[in-house]
């Protein structure tokens, strides 16, 4: 591995800022198609919360949450190019999801909830449609239109 003190000193500013960069960029277009996925339900009559864009790292793993009468939906969305959704990114979606209805049961209790997981990726793994069939999660490709 290689040592940030074995670059000049010019060569580290370079790589950390297109780090930086390279996150900033991911997170402005997360946030875009968070904007996306958001009027595409509210064009089917939900009241949307933005709660990725506007509670940041602090959204507990929920970026949408739509209302529709007694309906209600969590919704996260992953705007991926050329990753694969895998079981793993569904069960850490459902963690979130549990933990998030028993902290709020008393906003929740009278709501039909639902559980969606919306992608611009089409590429899954095989574990995938199994457990989103199990676990009664709602699983949607939707393309990115920056």
């Amino acid at each position: 591995m290689v040592k940030d003190s074995e670059y000049s000193s010019d060569t580290q500013v370079k790589y950390k800022t297109h780090k930086i960069s390279s996150k900033s960029r991911n997170k402005q277009k997360g946030d875009k198609y968070e904007l996306q996925i958001g009027k595409y339900y509210q064009k089917k009559g939900y009241k949307v919360y933005f709660k990725g864009i506007n509670e940041g790292l602090y959204d507990e793993g929920i970026d949408l949450i739509a209302y529709r009468g007694k309906e209600a939906l969590l919704i996260q969305c992953k705007n991926w190019e050329h990753s694969q959704v895998k079981q793993g990114h569904l069960r850490k979606f459902l963690g979130d999801c549990t933990a998030y209805l028993k902290q709020n049961q008393k906003i929740f209790a009278k709501k039909n909830m639902r559980r969606v997981f919306v992608t611009s990726c089409k590429n899954m793994n095989y574990g995938v449609k199994k457990f989103i069939v199990e676990n009664n999660i709602e699983y949607k490709v939707i393309p990115y239109l920056g």
